[in-house]
């Protein structure tokens, strides 16, 4: 799962629906935007846990400079550090940008600048290919489902292509290279405001892709009575 965001109603119904499963691999961006840093913090940790962090992740901890941050997210920042437990610091210092988790290559932006760059179209994708060296790559960041796909051993225009998973939907990690975005649990951004996350079954190596609906309400009336930007809560309705 990527960009929990500190929405914990949104993590709720994700593991609600996923569960039972083995472990969970946080693909960066755990607090930032959302209400509830510590309760997301604390229930992620709850579970075998594999984490990356994001770069709101470190702009609560104090970690990367907050002025190239949209006023809504600095804000939203600002807010998280003085909310954030020690434990939850500790824990959130500790991690790295990018990782090898059995053999998935993880990062939050990209392979190749793990923390900013955003892979956000098929040219960004295949600049990034040869910045991993496993079958698959899984990332965050840009709150939107999509694989990037590199047909195995092939050179030329054909070569690469870009899709969007349909909910309740699997791709197979064969001969292809991949890279793959979950999309957002806590703030999706692709015009559906379900939360969006992904199960990966090492046995048959599929990757399947999922959506569930969870309390938006809910998450609103805490980003409000946080006094969080109020269009943070208005954009998760629309899932934008």
């Amino acid at each position: 799962m990527a960009d929990v965001h500190a929405n914990l109603a949104a993590l709720e119904s994700v593991i609600e629906k996923a569960h039972p499963f083995e472990e969970i691999w946080a693909l960066g961006d755990l607090v930032g935007y959302g209400p509830q840093p510590n309760e997301v913090v604390a229930r992620l940790r709850s579970y075998k846990l594999r984490s990356i962090v994001g770069n709101h992740d470190l702009a609560s901890i104090g970690k990367v400079d907050l002025s190239t941050f949209h006023p809504d997210a600095r804000l939203a920042c600002q807010w998280t550090a003085g909310e954030l437990h020690e434990d939850g610091r500790r824990f959130l210092e500790e991690l790295e940008g990018a990782a090898l988790f059995d053999d998935v290559s993880v990062a939050h932006g990209s392979p190749r600048d793990p923390i900013w760059e955003y892979v956000s179209s098929l040219e960004v994708a295949v600049t990034n290919f040869g910045h991993f060296a496993t079958q698959a790559c899984l990332i965050g960041h840009t709150h939107v489902p999509r694989v990037y796909r590199w047909l195995g051993g092939i050179l030329g225009p054909d070569a690469f292509s870009s899709s969007v998973p349909l909910s309740n939907s699997a791709i197979e990690l064969g001969s292809d290279r991949l890279i793959i975005n979950p999309g957002s649990v806590g703030q999706p951004r692709d015009g559906d405001p379900r939360a969006a996350y992904a199960c990966y079954e090492p046995e048959t190596r599929l990757i399947s892709f999922h959506r569930v609906e969870y309390d938006v309400d809910a998450t609103q009336i805490a980003i409000r009575q946080a006094g969080l930007p109020d269009r943070l809560a208005a954009r998760l309705q629309y899932g934008t």
